[in-house]
């Protein structure tokens, strides 16, 4: 879409850590001098080795740091980084499009729900402070777990129960999210988050992404977030998609132990969140794949790369939610639309 993109850049695996950032540093440069760097993401393959020299390295620097997620997801390809950088042409002159990453527990002490509790009602402070609030304006979260299969529990009882003191019901709306693993710098940290939040935005403009037909709203079996969120500006239209698996209508795990049709049925879901809004597969400004175990990659890549021959995807290891899942994929669609509110840019 005129104006915004996304940029993947992935290193060859014979570079060693260093030399991995100054080829980031080299690709990102060249293409980013002059331009508004929203938000960028960091892959790191071993986070609790690898974060302190990536924070004095000139790629680093270079991207502003308050909208720079650093998470431990190693590079399904098996090299030592990879990176997500969203950029625009030009800064927005009707909106303020904020995200906020790397948010922990300030008290880093507890269970994932005592850390996950701290952490929404500290963003929801943060929302406070600019005359905003988690329901009128955020927009996405990523949730990162620490060791998911014995913490998502903790975490996700945790932001139900805030989101209900913030007004975020199955009648209002929730989040688009997604909730994965990843290794964190510090042991004791159990969950971390990056959020997007938007500002001015009218109730109007955020529309509910639902595909009964394939997938259940996550509020039937205890969970609070959306299958996905539409943003509508003037001139277009921001498709928020939620970490999406293979799914079905009744919540059920579908294809449990095959990674193949777990990939085919994850994306089958992701097409029909699409299609309610008017959108295709093609229209994926960008993809994160993310897979429980690395030996599925190849398998997944082949899937992916078929129906997604020109979006930029990263594919990283990722638990998801439940451990029969073998693979999660998500993303940002954008769309041309024509309506009274202020455009995008």
């Amino acid at each position: 879409m005129k104006g915004e993109h996304f940029l993947v850049v992935s290193v060859p695996t014979r570079l060693d850590f260093r030399s991995a950032l100054d080829y980031l540093y080299q690709k990102c440069s060249g293409q980013l001098t002059g331009k508004t760097v929203v938000f960028s993401r960091i892959f790191l393959s071993d986070i609790a080795n690898q974060e302190a020299v990536l924070k004095k390295s000139r790629i680093f620097s270079f991207l502003p740091e308050c909208s720079c997620s650093i998470v431990g997801q190693p590079p399904a390809d098996l090299s030592q980084v990879a990176i997500l950088v969203y950029f625009l042409d030009a800064p927005l002159k009707n909106y303020q499009l904020v995200y906020q990453c790397n948010q922990i527990a300030k008290v880093i002490t507890g269970s994932s729900f005592d850390q996950t509790r701290q952490i929404f009602k500290d963003y929801c402070d943060t929302l406070a402070a600019k005359g905003q609030t988690l329901l009128a304006n955020s927009l996405r979260t990523w949730v990162f777990v620490r060791d998911i299969d014995n913490n998502y529990g903790g975490m996700v009882k945790a932001r139900k129960e805030l989101f209900e003191s913030e007004g975020l019901t199955p009648r209002s709306r929730y989040l688009a999210s997604t909730g994965i693993e990843a290794q964190l710098d510090d042991p004791k940290v159990l969950v971390s988050m990056d959020a997007v939040s938007l500002y001015p935005l009218q109730t109007a403009q955020i529309v509910r992404m639902e595909a009964r037909r394939y997938l259940n709203p996550t509020y039937e079996y205890g969970v609070t977030f959306e299958r996905g969120t539409e943003i509508i500006y003037g001139d277009r239209a921001h498709l928020y998609i939620s970490g999406t698996a293979s799914i079905n209508s009744k919540g059920e795990i579908v294809h449990p132990f095959d990674v193949e049709r777990q990939t085919v049925r994850a994306i089958t879901n992701v097409s029909a969140l699409l299609s309610g809004q008017g959108a295709i597969l093609s229209d994926m400004k960008y993809l994160i794949v993310y897979l429980r175990n690395l030996a599925d990659f190849p398998s997944a890549e082949k899937i992916i790369r078929s129906k997604f021959v020109e979006t930029p995807v990263i594919f990283a290891q990722g638990a998801v939610c439940r451990p029969n899942w073998l693979v999660e994929i998500e993303g940002e669609a954008i769309i041309p639309t024509e309506s009274r509110y202020l455009p995008f840019s």
